[in-house]
């Protein structure tokens, strides 16, 4: 997903969203020259984390 429309959808300000990315908290992937948030690692690292506090 792009960095605009992944922005948008959890409701940050793309330059927040950009700085936070190029620092690393935001997985990310390079194609070419357009930067893409990596979707699909973010889900996989929210459900591992939420079955460490599963009961």
């Amino acid at each position: 997903m792009t960095r605009q429309a992944f922005a948008q959808v959890i409701g940050l300000p793309v330059g927040v969203l950009v700085a936070q990315a190029e620092r690393g908290y935001w997985p990310q992937i390079t194609i070419g020259k357009r930067v893409f948030i990596n979707v699909e690692a973010i889900r996989l690292l929210a459900a591992e984390r939420a079955a460490e506090f599963s009961l």
